[in-house]
């Protein structure tokens, strides 16, 4: 008997010891796969949202060099005079050519046939040739090679900085409409990707800690193993079975929450009630897929957001774009022009040019109250109204006043819109007009000093239900301009707060009688933008161009 409960105890103790270093081992195996796991999925989501950042940054880099690009085209038709060297020479069209990017990036211009370097931000890189580059930089000459007959187009290349380190760059290249130049714009496009590898930082540490947490559990819980197994020699073996199981059981379910976390189940959660260290290295353990659940949501939450106002704004900028007119109609006896330049991403003044009947055109010019996406949005509304209430009626006075009660019934927003509409007789040359709350359009006329205002009564549309607007009618003769604008053209500012005026665009009109439509259109518009200057746009710039050629 005796030796029966020796060999029983030895057994149990044995067992005992055995599953307790199995135990123990089976937890450094659980730790370093919970590990490993984790540093896993937080490294596919960086490099997740590392691609998503640099994809973004290749967007904004690309937008940055189009919008360079129409600068200098607009700066160079305006100053048709201007050599290259006067270019370089100019502040003024240096500020414009030459920008910073984000920390490390910039702007530059080069002559796309020969390609020489014009601007760039160290001046000794100004007039060289880069084709001396060709054998020292092969991936940099390869993409800008491609450049030099005027394609657009963009690529990565490794660049090697004066510490001897070698980094990745990204360019993206334009030409200058109707030049030799092209506008290109480079950096490094890690720049674009550092909150990503800040987090991955954040998580290496935050998972390193928590290893080490794990790993101190796991030593605590040996030392604490040992020591009781003493004890367990010494009560009996009868309690051997359910001190195991008080063991075992904890760190089975520690593996499930371990291999829940490996496939991806970071909802898991490690339950265990032992009120000793098992417990605590649950908490840990939850704690870990907590901290990793929540960094993977910032990232995810950044990135989507980004994306989201970047594909808001392509589509409302879409929309908006397709609503307004592709091209004037082509009308004999009559050119005409337009142009419209939002302040923001999208705006609220549109200009139409509507087929009312046979021989009968619609020209339509208005401003809607605000600015940005909800006066785009009423923009529309009042747009789709007018043209269809237009539509087929010979009235000018019946059309808007049905426009208007269409509006006061579908709007309940309190905004409002002025507007100018006019009926043109292509056939006598007459125009029927009305004006709600508009600029008075203005008509110069051949060997006239004065200029004709057409202004009638009437007040802004969505204002209230019943209207009365006043009809007139004022015939057209050979050579007449009608200028139609919104007040975003008189009331441009520059950098002194002065006012682009009414007297300054009469001034501009008369002396571009000999031009022809589109040309009258451009020559306003490159002006308002010289005089601006680096004044941001207040208000949108709508402008309409009426030529009677006879």
């Amino acid at each position: 008997m005796p030796k029966m409960i020796l060999a029983f105890l030895g057994l149990t103790i044995t067992s005992l010891i055995v599953s307790g270093y199995i135990a123990l081992f089976s937890m450094k195996d659980l730790g370093q796969y919970s590990l490993e796991n984790s540093t896993h999925l937080g490294d596919s989501a960086i490099t997740d949202s590392t691609n998503a950042l640099e994809s973004l940054g290749e967007k904004l880099l690309e937008q940055k060099t189009r919008d360079i690009s129409v600068q200098c085209e607009i700066y160079i038709k305006t100053h048709p005079h201007m050599s290259i060297g006067d270019l370089q020479k100019n502040e003024e069209f240096r500020k414009i050519a030459v920008q910073l990017v984000g920390k490390t990036g910039y702007t530059l211009m080069y002559e796309k046939t020969t390609g020489i370097m014009r601007l760039h931000p160290n001046h000794e890189f100004e007039n060289y040739s880069m084709h001396n580059l060709s054998k020292t930089l092969p991936s940099f000459w390869e993409i800008f090679y491609q450049s030099m007959n005027g394609s657009v187009l963009g690529g990565y290349y490794t660049w090697k900085d004066p510490d001897g380190s070698i980094r990745q760059k990204y360019m993206f290249m334009v030409p200058v409409k109707d030049t030799k130049y092209m506008v290109a714009a480079t950096t490094y496009i890690d720049e674009f990707s550092k909150p990503a590898e800040e987090t991955r930082k954040k998580i290496s540490m935050t998972t390193k800690n928590i290893g080490m947490h794990i790993n101190n559990r796991i030593d605590n819980t040996r030392d604490s193993f040992v020591n009781f197994m003493i004890i367990l020699i010494i009560l009996a073996t009868v309690l051997s079975f359910i001190l195991s199981r008080m063991i075992t059981m904890p760190i089975l379910t520690l593996r499930d929450g371990v291999k829940a976390l490996g496939l991806g189940n970071l909802e898991h959660k490690v339950s265990i009630h032992t009120n000793d260290e098992f417990e605590e290295l649950a908490e840990s353990f939850n704690k870990m897929t907590a901290d990793l659940t929540d960094y993977m949501e910032r990232l995810h939450c950044t990135t989507a957001e980004q994306e989201r106002l970047l594909k808001e704004l392509e589509i409302a900028r879409g929309i908006q774009q397709s609503i307004l007119p592709q091209k004037a109609p082509d009308i004999k006896g009559a050119k005409f022009a337009a142009t419209n330049i939002p302040a923001r991403e999208v705006g609220g003044d549109f200009y139409d040019f509507v087929p009312v009947a046979e021989d009968f055109w619609g020209l339509t010019i208005a401003d809607v109250s605000g600015k940005g996406m909800p006066a785009a949005i009423f923009m529309g509304l009042s747009r789709t109204i007018v043209r269809a209430s237009t539509t087929a009626n010979l009235s000018a006075k019946s059309a808007i006043t049905h426009a208007n009660e269409l509006i006061c019934r579908d709007s309940t927003s309190g905004m409002f819109v002025t507007l100018f509409y006019a009926i043109l007789d292509t056939i006598n040359m007459k125009l029927h007009y009305i004006n709600a709350g508009h600029n008075p359009p203005l008509l110069f006329r051949e060997g006239e000093n004065n200029i004709i205002e057409l202004e009638a009564k009437g007040i802004p549309l969505g204002v209230a239900q019943d209207i009365e607007v006043e009809e007139k009618e004022i015939s057209l003769l050979t050579d007449d301009i009608l200028v139609l604008y919104t007040d975003g053209v008189t009331e441009a500012i520059n950098e002194n707060e002065e006012e682009f005026g009414k007297s300054r665009l009469i001034q501009l009109i008369n002396d571009s009688r000999l031009l022809n439509a589109e040309e009258i259109v451009t020559t306003v518009q490159n002006e308002i933008i010289s005089f601006a200057g680096n004044q941001p746009q207040y208000d949108d710039i709508t402008l309409m161009i009426l030529k009677v050629t006879g």
